[in-house]
C-alpha cells in the first residue's frame, strides 16, 4: 500500500524539489501541495494523508500551532516537520506540539524517504545532523542538574530575602521564624553553594539560576 503524503510549504523551489522526489517513488502517493496553513487545513477536511511534510515557518499560523491542532483533530496523520531551523529548541518544541519527526531541508532524498517511512510506521525520526546535538544537550542538562545544590523551600525563601538585602532579624520577622533559625539557614546556604560570605552567596546563586 502506498504512503499518502501531503506537503505544506511556502517556498516554490522547495516544493518543486519535494514533488520531483516523491512523484518518482513507487511507494508514495502525493495527495496535496499546500502553500500556507489555511490551504492545508482546507485540504485535510477533504482527504487526510498518512504523512504530512510541514514547513514550520509558513505565513499565518506557526508550525507548532498547526501541529498541535492537526495532531488533535487528525491523530492518524504522522507530522514530519520540515525546516532550515537547526536549533534543538525547535525540535523539542515541534515534538511537544504533536510532530513525530523533524527534518532539515538540506537533507538528501534518501534521508527524506527514510524519515517519511519511519514516521508513517509511527516511529519518531530526528534528522541525523541534529540527533547528536540533542543527546549532548541532554547530557549537559543532566550534568548541570547533578551539580545544582538541593535547597529546601525555606532555604530558597531565605536566599531571596538575603538577595533583597534583608538582615537576619528582618528575615526572621518576615518569615515568622527565630533569628537562630535564619542564621542556621544562612550557614546551610553558604555550605551548599560552597561560598564564604553573603556577597559570594548572592553572586553564585544568580550564576546558577537560583535567583532571577
Amino acid at each position: 500500500m502506498k504512503i499518502k503524503v501531503t506537503i505544506a510549504d511556502d517556498h516554490p523551489v522547495v516544493l518543486e524539489g519535494l514533488q520531483r522526489i516523491l512523484q518518482d517513488e513507487p511507494d508514495i502517493s502525493l495527495l496535496h501541495v499546500c502553500f500556507n496553513g489555511e490551504d492545508l487545513l482546507q485540504s485535510l477536511k477533504k482527504e487526510q494523508p498518512d504523512v504530512l511534510l510541514l514547513d514550520i515557518q509558513m505565513p499565518g499560523k506557526r508550525g507548532d500551532e498547526l501541529a498541535r491542532f492537526i495532531s488533535q483533530e487528525y491523530p492518524g496523520i504522522a507530522i514530519l516537520a520540515l525546516t532550515n531551523l537547526d536549533e534543538t529548541f525547535h525540535v523539542e518544541n515541534m515534538l511537544m506540539h504533536g510532530a513525530l519527526g523533524y527534518l532539515l531541508k538540506s537533507s538528501d532524498r534518501y534521508v527524506l524517504l527514510e524519515a517519511i517511512k519511519t514516521v508513517c510506521d509511527n516511529r519518531q525520526y530526528i534528522d541525523p545532523k541534529l540527533k547528536d546535538q540533542m543527546l549532548q544537550d541532554i547530557m549537559d542538562a543532566r550534568i548541570k542538574a547533578a551539580a545544582m545544590p538541593k535547597l529546601t523551600h525555606r532555604e530558597l525563601e531565605v536566599l531571596e530575602l538575603i538577595a533583597g538585602e534583608y538582615t537576619s532579624p528582618e528575615i526572621a520577622e518576615k518569615l515568622f521564624i527565630s533569628y537562630r533559625t535564619v542564621e542556621n539557614h544562612r550557614l546551610n546556604l553558604l555550605f551548599k553553594l560552597d561560598v564564604k560570605n553573603t556577597a559570594g552567596l548572592v553572586r553564585k546563586a544568580f550564576q546558577m539560576g537560583l535567583l532571577k
